[in-house]
């Protein structure tokens, strides 16, 4: 009998990892919906990575589980953006077998120090070992071997954090993901002109300097064309769908060729009196 009821067994379904510092960019899709039926369509399809947000997504965080193990029956690794830094919550979501965190609004140093550790096991950090809540269909994590460590992601997207990112990137994340639409807010920018500026312009600074301190960097874009954009400046992870975006898309889709199909009135046709 282990301790915590956790099961003896070392062999079952290998649990999908996202490696990103092999120098290849990896494209995601964004999860808003809590039903795990989405995260099904959407793994499907072989996204490098799914993202469910606890953020400003609608799934709670006891929620979870279900939709990180509907990602993983399709071998598509698993990203929850946490609302917060409370530490039973990073506790939380690493048990139920996310493979990385993404967290919100990280403005100095000593937060990504805390954030940093609080996604190692011991020595190397302070992540507390009790995989209890993880499906018995996965081996239990190493907590001895680097390799089991949960992607620690840091969002950079306001003014404080752009002017702390050299102390962010010296907490030793995997990566750090930025939030245009924040940023553009907090820098007093349009997201046009945030995300338009090239090479010389806020964005490409970021990339440079996370590249330089051997940390990926990453942005939110959403969909292909600004992905395509953002890739060109040298971001290395990020969303190109979102859940609710592709619903829209496609609605918005239908209805137009609905209009299209639609007969035409003839022109001059008398009304009757």
């Amino acid at each position: 009998m282990k301790a915590y009821g956790e099961s003896g067994r070392q062999e079952g379904l290998q649990t999908p990892r996202l490696v990103l510092d092999g120098g290849r960019t990896s494209y995601g899709a964004w999860v808003n919906f809590r039903d795990p039926a989405v995260v099904d369509v959407l793994a499907a399809e072989q996204f490098d990575w799914i993202c469910l947000d606890g953020q400003h997504g609608g799934a709670e965080i006891h929620e979870m589980q279900h939709l990180i193990e509907a990602a993983h029956l399709f071998s598509v690794p698993s990203i929850v953006r946490v609302p917060g830094h409370e530490a039973g919550t990073i506790t939380r979501v690493l048990d139920t077998g996310a493979g990385g965190i993404i967290f919100p609004t990280v403005e100095d140093a000593a937060t990504a120090e805390f954030l940093v550790a609080a996604c190692r096991f011991p020595p190397r950090g302070k992540r507390s070992y009790g995989p209890t809540r993880r499906s018995p269909r996965y081996p239990a994590p190493s907590p001895g071997d680097p390799q089991e460590d949960a992607l620690c992601i840091l969002m950079v997207e306001t003014t404080d954090g752009l002017a702390n990112l050299d102390g962010i990137l010296a907490a030793r994340p995997d990566a750090v993901f930025v939030g245009p639409y924040d940023l553009s807010l907090s820098l007093g920018m349009t997201f046009d002109e945030l995300t338009g500026e090239g090479p010389d312009g806020v964005l490409a600074d970021i990339v440079r300097r996370a590249s330089a301190a051997g940390v990926v960097p990453g942005i939110y874009a959403g969909e292909p064309e600004l992905a395509q954009t953002m890739t060109g400046l040298g971001f290395r992870f990020m969303p190109i769908a979102s859940d609710s975006g592709l619903l829209a898309v496609a609605a918005r889709s239908a209805v137009s060729a609905a209009g299209s199909m639609r007969p035409r009135k003839a022109q001059g046709t008398a009304t009757a009196s």
